[in-house]
């Protein structure tokens, strides 16, 4: 049984293979070492009863013989991600800065909402709501660029860029299109936030 477990293990990670971005972590519960052992005078076969990967999956493992026999066993599997999470207790608007932000690992597959994988994306944006010690970040949990603030307007034309300042007329976070007024013009504009109390539009 411990070596059948073995096995299920090392085909998991053959089957799930790891990328820059995710890293699979893969947990099989061991079969119970009271059950007697099996011989099969075949190459096991391995498979997943699910045709997608979930968090929690069963393999099958199945002696081809004519009279052969099959097993189940649970495994979990999770898929590690960049993340970003609070060092302490945050206030809704607070300020975000690197002393209170470290940068971690999380669960993709419990994860809702766009994470947050980099600090210095998000230092000096605003918490939107009140944040626990060891919160995951996520984007919607933020405004990059907050109603009021005084922002830098980028206008980009054929390779060229233009900058001047507006004032946000509305909350928004990463990618987000937020209506901004022009400081000198006083014209009221859509622009795309691309950073901290940054934003993008196309002339």
């Amino acid at each position: 049984m411990a070596q059948l477990t073995e096995n299920v293990t090392t085909w998991l990670e053959s089957t799930v293979q790891s990328s820059d971005l995710h890293r699979h972590k893969i947990e099989v519960y061991p079969l119970d070492q009271r059950l007697a052992d099996k011989t099969c005078g075949q190459a096991l076969t391995y498979s997943l009863v699910s045709e997608q990967i979930q968090r929690q999956n069963t393999v099958k493992i199945q002696c081809p013989d004519q009279s052969g026999w099959q097993l189940f066993v649970s495994a979990k599997i999770s898929q590690q991600v960049p993340a970003v999470a609070v060092s302490r207790q945050l206030a809704a608007g607070s300020y975000l800065s690197s002393d209170v932000l470290n940068s971690t690992e999380t669960d993709l597959l419990q994860s809702r909402g766009a994470l947050v994988s980099d600090i210095e994306l998000v230092v000096g944006a605003r918490t939107k709501k009140s944040l626990n010690v060891g919160q995951i970040l996520r984007l919607n949990d933020l405004c990059l660029v907050c109603k009021g603030d005084v922002v830098t307007i980028v206008g980009l034309s054929n390779g060229l860029s233009v900058t001047t300042k507006a004032t946000a007329l509305q909350d928004g976070s990463l990618g987000d299109n937020v209506k901004v007024q022009n400081l000198q013009s006083k014209r009221v504009l859509t622009a795309q936030i691309t950073a901290v109390k940054r934003v993008e539009i196309k002339l």
